[in-house]
């Protein structure tokens, strides 16, 4: 747990343990020094939403009954090799890890019980991403945006108080990251149609008949109506039991991910700040979705090489960046060779065409729940955000939309369009 959550829900799972019968040897993951550009999380005041427990008039408070208001302080701990070396000293050998978190520290903890060979347990305390359920670790490997493959919990637990009562920065970032599910589904069977990748459509549609409980009503989620933030974690929950199933982040994690990623790498390359990944995410999804449009717009595209990586971009991270970028190369001629068939484009963008929502769409939910859509919620300008749009395709070797689109010669102009009508 960090001091936060320790304060609303770790203390407590602790005492509780203890009375089972437990020996219960409580660890505090460290907050990074300040100036670290480590999660260093940002809120425009515009969307800044009430203060917890705080309610309107006639409502009851969602908040824990523990702690009516999160503690600070803004910068909060990462998930990275150097914490989680520092972890591994510190948690011995027990026979159970129990998680008291959301990302950052669910994160450490698979990934701690994975190479220790342990079970582990985790108590939820917002609904603020999908990897609770999810076999995958996304951590930050000597500042470069990496993913690894452990496993998932024995059991995921929380408190329907807790979930509705957490910081709603937290809950913004859960409704930015699921929504970015129709663009990593598009990306996905994208690699399906072009290199014959694993694809399951059971998995995509895992939460479609939640989706419209939070998707059409958004307000309610800036509202904390339960029905809306149970959905939104049920949804959370299922595109995290979505990647287990098919042994991939890929359900869940497309080109709108890799934007997130290439700003947090941006961060531990220059320190600056960043946000909270799927604040990051919603952003990043109303620009992926806006750039498949223009690409599926196309009718007879003409394909190039990409260029090698920006080594001068990306300085200390140039190399790690550099080989995972490698690792794809043959997939820009593969996919070429593929779409110059005959009726190939028109059969590819007739089968993805369906599957993306407009970006109007996403951005008019995002703003509506009082969520980030813009690059000054994320707290970055538009400089920024356009740097990590024409790089973001360097740092996986997953090919996304953005890489098709480097490969029509769609970008980079386009990220310059995209970046000044929706950021």
């Amino acid at each position: 747990m960090d001091k936060r959550t320790q304060a609303v829900a770790g203390a407590d799972a602790a005492q509780e343990l203890s009375r089972a019968g437990w020996k219960v040897q409580e660890v505090v993951v460290p907050d990074p020094p300040k100036g670290s550009g480590a999660m260093a999380t940002r809120r425009s005041r515009a969307h800044a939403p009430r203060r917890l427990g705080q309610a309107r008039t006639g409502e009851p408070s969602c908040a824990p009954r523990r702690a009516a208001v999160w503690p600070g302080p803004t910068f909060h701990p990462a998930c990275d090799d150097r914490t989680r070396e520092s972890l591994d000293a510190r948690i011995g050998q027990p026979d159970l890890i129990v998680s008291v978190g959301s990302g950052v520290i669910n994160d450490l903890v698979k990934w701690l019980a994975y190479d220790a060979h342990l079970p582990f347990v985790t108590f939820a305390t917002a609904a603020s991403m999908n990897g609770y359920t999810s076999a995958n670790v996304a951590p930050s490997v000597r500042g470069v945006k990496t993913l690894i493959r452990a496993r998932p919990p024995l059991t995921v637990l929380a408190d329907p108080r807790i979930i509705a009562g957490a910081p709603y920065e937290m809950t913004a970032a859960g409704l930015g990251d699921v929504l970015a599910k129709s663009v990593s589904s598009a990306d996905w069977y994208l690699n399906h149609l072009l290199f014959g990748d694993y694809y399951c459509a059971r998995s995509v549609g895992l939460i479609a008949r939640i989706e419209p409980l939070y998707l059409e009503h958004p307000e309610d989620l800036r509202d904390r109506k339960p029905q809306a933030v149970e959905a939104l974690f049920q949804a959370l929950l299922l595109t995290g039991a979505a990647m287990t199933m098919a042994e991939s982040s890929a359900p869940s994690s497309g080109a709108e991910h890799m934007l997130s990623h290439a700003l947090d790498m941006m961060s531990f390359a220059d320190g600056a700040a960043h946000d909270l990944h799927g604040r990051q995410v919603g952003v990043g999804t109303i620009l992926a979705s806006e750039l498949y449009r223009r690409l599926l717009e196309i009718r007879t595209p003409a394909f190039r090489d990409p260029p090698g990586v920006d080594r001068d971009f990306w300085g200390p991270l140039a190399d790690p960046v550099a080989d995972e970028f490698a690792r794809k190369l043959d997939r820009y001629r593969q996919a070429a060779e593929r779409l110059s068939g005959p009726g190939a484009w028109d059969d590819l963008r007739n089968a993805l065409t369906p599957m993306l929502r407009p970006p109007e769409v996403i951005r008019d939910c995002l703003e509506r729940a009082g969520a980030a859509f813009k690059a000054e919620h994320i707290g970055c300008d538009r400089k920024r955000l356009l740097d990590a749009f024409r790089h973001a395709h360097q740092i996986r070797s997953r090919f996304t939309v953005l890489d098709l689109a480097w490969l029509v010669g769609l970008m980079p102009g386009a990220a310059d369009a995209i970046v000044a009508q929706w950021a």
